[in-house]
């Protein structure tokens, strides 16, 4: 009887094993395909580009996903099966020779018992082997939260399936998780994906750049004027889309560059990145520079360790304000009339600022090479010479450049506020009446002054059930013509307002004060394990995290939309699966 438990324990074990290898193989097909069509498929050129690549992102979910959630019921069958045998008193027995050691499933060898002889069979394993991280807590408190907010506001077929256009409903947030939760635990591929998400954005990042040159080598300028060429980018449509697939992708790329101890890997990263600075600088969305901002600091905090890093992250800096002086070479050669640079595209372009910064940062790169920063090896963590600071100053150099960011950021608010009230003196608020940005008004933001007021009303009128629990996935403009119709109109008329233009903004009101915390919270918290576990894949977890705050940042002014959310919990389920490998 027991040598029939055992052989079937041993069989529903591979059975498992042979399972979770088809979801893998599976896994990493459907999400290759993914990172390949959705930034390069449209239907029509630019008409109606958002739904056709969120058309060919749900056909992708659906068939790709649909097939690994029955292969994971019969993955997790086999699981617990083989648990329960296990646990019974016969499938564990002593062999019958010596002290030989029998191999489990995993290939790991169980210690014999204190008797003498090993023991037979595998050994019993949790359902859950590598257990549960706060993250994957946040996550599915943020689905369930999500469900709840869909019954809190009523508005089911929107919940369900998102406003036209942007359709970032229930379902749509479910994808959302699947692809963290899948990736997590099943990413053994990984490496695969990220090289068709950063193949296909250097395309994408090189039609870009020939669009503001005014070359189209994909025909979808074709019968656009001018004006509207300016608004539209590559195979990605709407600058602000492809602002959102750029703060996610690039800072991929900008971490090999950094932390890869290979020559040709750095080589291959060098390129992409400089492609993305050069489509970074010319795409003309103030926000995206945000985000390049956020990610900076995470490289710089990291890259403070050593003279090598510190080295290359001073190389990186003079290549982007090296992209914007040739980039505007070429624009005065061959440019679009009608586009008219954002401000801190400006300054990138002709101020003598950047100017300064660039010979700053070129200085700083030979003086740091010819110091003697060779040598350092960095996949597997740094080593090698001494940092430029000892560990006290390195500390304290963190703790101080975040205290400086939040100063900066409640320093410019306020300067803002106190602009507004007419309360500064005459001179500085004439220098400041010179930078939109510091003069708060209904056109503040390219219009977001407006709908950020607007917004903040229409939560504080809401009853406590909205306010915990909110009003639906997706559900804003179906919240807001319900409730405040009138108002709406008179502020945007026929024009639909589907989000406050401020992903988290709109967080908290479709999905309320609840929904919200966690939704941040798997941001938050990412950020922390990526950084802290570092060390374990220097250049991936600190690109990805260098991603995440670039997201964060990037939609502190934008908002969720297919070209940018699937990847970023992507980035999120790749950086998970390598520290549940590596602890494992």
């Amino acid at each position: 009887m027991s040598h029939k438990l055992s052989k079937k324990n041993k069989t529903e074990m591979e059975y498992t094993e042979l399972i979770r290898e088809v979801i893998e193989y599976l896994l990493a097909a459907v999400l290759v395909i993914l990172c390949v069509v959705v930034p390069l498929y449209a239907r029509d050129g630019y008409h109606q580009i958002g739904n056709a690549k969120f058309e060919a992102y749900r056909r992708i979910m659906i068939g790709g996903f649909g097939v690994l959630l029955m292969l994971t019921a019969a993955y997790f069958i086999c699981r617990v099966t083989g648990r329960r045998l296990s646990r019974g008193g016969d499938a564990v027995r002593p062999l019958h020779s010596g002290n030989a050691v029998q191999l489990s499933h995993r290939g790991n060898a169980v210690q014999p018992s204190h008797g003498g002889n090993a023991i037979q069979g595998v050994q019993p394993h949790k359902v859950f082997p590598e257990g549960v991280s706060g993250t994957d807590l946040f996550v599915f408190a943020y689905l369930l939260l999500a469900g709840a907010s869909v019954v809190s506001g009523g508005f089911y077929e929107d919940a369900l399936l998102g406003a036209f256009g942007w359709n970032m409903g229930f379902l749509t947030q479910v994808s959302f998780v699947l692809l963290y939760l899948y990736l997590s635990r099943f990413g053994k591929y990984y490496r695969a994906m990220l090289w068709s998400l950063c193949l296909a954005a250097t395309v994408v990042f090189g039609i870009g750049i020939l669009h503001r040159l005014m070359i189209d080598p994909v025909g979808f300028y074709d019968g656009l004027t001018n004006d509207q060429k300016a608004q539209f980018l590559s195979t990605l449509g709407q600058a602000t889309w492809y602002g959102a697939f750029l703060a996610v992708t690039l800072p991929v790329g900008m971490g090999i560059f950094l932390y890869t101890a290979q020559t040709k890997r750095r080589v291959i990263a060098g390129i992409y990145m400089l492609t993305g600075f050069c489509t970074l600088v010319t795409q003309n969305s103030d926000s995206a520079y945000f985000a390049l901002a956020g990610m900076l600091i995470v490289f710089f905090m990291v890259s403070c360790e050593k003279r090598e890093l510190l080295c290359r992250f001073t190389a990186m800096l003079t290549m982007f304000f090296a992209a914007g002086k040739i980039m505007y070479l070429l624009t005065r050669i061959r440019s679009n009339p009608a586009l008219e640079p954002d401000f801190i595209t400006q300054l990138m372009w002709t101020s003598g600022l950047t100017w300064g910064l660039l010979l700053l940062c070129l200085a700083a790169t030979f003086m740091l090479h010819g110091s003697g920063a060779k040598g350092v090896k960095t996949d597997a963590g740094t080593s090698g010479r001494p940092p430029v600071f000892s560990p006290v100053v390195i500390c304290r150099l963190r703790r101080g450049v975040v205290a400086a960011v939040f100063l900066l950021i409640g320093t410019v608010v306020l300067l803002i506020c106190l602009q507004s009230r007419g309360v500064l003196p005459a001179g500085i608020a004439e220098k400041m009446a010179a930078v939109s940005y510091l003069n708060w008004s209904d056109d503040w933001g390219n219009g977001r002054g407006r709908i950020w007021k607007f917004a903040w009303s229409v939560f504080a009128r809401e009853d406590m059930r909205h306010r915990l629990f909110g009003v639906g996935p997706d559900c804003f403009n179906s919240y807001v013509m319900a409730y405040h119709g009138e108002e709406a109109s008179l502020f945007w008329g026929e024009k639909m307002l589907t989000n406050a233009h401020n992903e988290w903004f709109t967080i908290l009101i479709n999905g309320g004060i609840f929904g919200a915390a966690a939704y941040a919270g798997i941001y938050v918290t990412e950020v922390v394990r990526f950084l802290r576990g570092r060390g374990k894949d220097l250049c991936l977890l600190t690109g990805i995290g260098a991603a995440v705050v670039s997201y964060m940042c990037y939609n502190f002014f934008c908002y969720q939309q297919v070209l940018c959310t699937p990847f970023i919990f992507i980035l999120l389920g790749i950086g998970e699966y390598i520290l549940r490998q590596k602890e494992a």
